[in-house]
Parts: C-alpha cells; sequence; structure tokens
C-alpha cells in the first residue's frame, strides 16, 4: 500500500459490488497465510466489506499486481535450527481514519525462523504510543503464552522468552507495576504483563525503530523500508 494512502469510509465515493470485493479480499486473506507482507494492506482493505467504495477496490487493485509480480517470494525454513522463541511487536498511533483506533503488529520466530504473525486493529482509543504499544505488547505476549506451552507439548522447554520492542516508555510500563494518570485508565486485562514479566516468563528488550519488523505490520511504508523488511522478515526467493 503507498505511504500516503489513507483508506476511510469514503461517504462520497462510488459503490463498488459487493459480492466482488469480499471474494477478492477472502482470496487475499488465504494468501497471507504465507504472505505476511501483504498482511496489513489487505487487513484495512478488509474493513470496509460492508459498504466498499471505488477507491478501496482500487487499493486492493494494487496489491493483486503487486502479488502478480512477486510470485516467486516465500518463506524459507532450514532443516536444523534452534528452538529459542522471540517476538518483535509494534503498534501506530491513530492510524486509522475513521475511528482513530491503532493497528498492532507482531512477528514470531522460533530462533531465525518466522511461525506465525498478527496485524490486527485495537479495540480501544489509546492516548499516547507508549499505551498503544504496551497493548499490543500484551496482545503479543498471550501468542507467546500460547507457543510457550505447544513446545512444552513436544518436550521443549523455553527460559525466558524476548520481546522486542522500540518504545522505551511501553517497557518501563511493563515493569512498573504502580498504576498512576499515565497508565490507570488502561483495560486491567492488558496489565497481566507485569506477572509474566516479573516472573522472568518473558523479558522485553529496546529494539531500535530501524531494526523493529513488526513495523510492517502496522503502517504503509515507503518502497525502500518496506524491502528492507520484507527481507529480514525471511520472505526470499523460493523457486
Amino acid at each position: 500500500m503507498p505511504t500516503n494512502l489513507k483508506l476511510s469510509k469514503d461517504e462520497s465515493g462510488k459503490r463498488v459490488e459487493e459480492t466482488l470485493y469480499r471474494s477478492m479480499i477472502g482470496s487475499l486473506l488465504y494468501l497471507t497465510a504465507s504472505r505476511l507482507d501483504i498482511a496489513f494492506s489487505v487487513g484495512v482493505c478488509a474493513r470496509y466489506q460492508a459498504c466498499p467504495k471505488e477507491s478501496h477496490l482500487i487499493a486492493l487493485k494494487h496489491i493483486i499486481r503487486y502479488i502478480v509480480g512477486t510470485l516467486e517470494l516465500g518463506l524459507w525454513y532450514p532443516f536444523d535450527t534452534h528452538s529459542d522463541v522471540a517476538c518483535y511487536i509494534d503498534a501506530d498511533w491513530a492510524g486509522n481514519v475513521d475511528d482513530r483506533k491503532n493497528t498492532s503488529g507482531g512477528c514470531f520466530y522460533i530462533e531465525n525462523c518466522l511461525v506465525a504473525w498478527m496485524s490486527k486493529k485495537q479495540n480501544s482509543i489509546s492516548l499516547s504510543t507508549a499505551e498503544a504499544e504496551y497493548i499490543a505488547a500484551g496482545s503479543c505476549c498471550s501468542q507467546l503464552l500460547w507457543i510457550k506451552k505447544m513446545l512444552r507439548d513436544y518436550g521443549i522447554d523455553q527460559g525466558t522468552m524476548v520481546v522486542f520492542c522500540d518504545n522505551t516508555s511501553a517497557i518501563n510500563i511493563s515493569k512498573n507495576p504502580v498504576l498512576h494518570s499515565r497508565t490507570k485508565h488502561i483495560d486491567i486485562r492488558h496489565h497481566f504483563i507485569h506477572d509474566i514479566v516479573e516472573n522472568k516468563v518473558v523479558s522485553l528488550e529496546y529494539v531500535p525503530t530501524e531494526g523493529q519488523i513488526a513495523d510492517i505490520l502496522t503502517k504503509p511504508l515507503d518502497m525502500s523500508r518496506f524491502e528492507s523488511l520484507r527481507k529480514s522478515i525471511g520472505l526470499c526467493t523460493v523457486n
């Protein structure tokens, strides 16, 4: 999706056939099972299935043209790998034009192999970038705990799992159980991260924005940044 493209409900736009639009969304959602580079763009377009407009259809066609030009890309999983689990989390702030809600993004790795990812609009409006990324961290930690339990069923135990975040304020909130004016309004369900950090189940660590892989799942990026992250997440030519 182009960097300067901000989709909205487009109340005055020309309507398009809903059945066609929804079938295109369904096909692209199927592709996101192995092509996380389109997960954010498809997710944004999927928000407008109830009343799609011409601007939304144009964005969908843009994604399809991109897929046609990159059919050779796929995820590569080497035979011999270790089993250490880590996660990169990120969130935009008020990126949705219609309701100013945020989008959470997360990339989950077993060693250097990408095994899961998420790009999802948050249910609440955040008052700061720190709050947005803190909520994203909570959602991703839930997924990490599931991966930890799944690996345990295979006889593979995990030590402290690392969550990489590029927001130092969000990291500090996770380590400080004292609620104050900046955090007391956050829904209590997001604060479970305090316990798992204190019990050393996960550890939130800082990563510079340039190395934040999950950026590709939260916002439109310019071409050079997009291609750089696409390579970093593990998508490569597989034919």
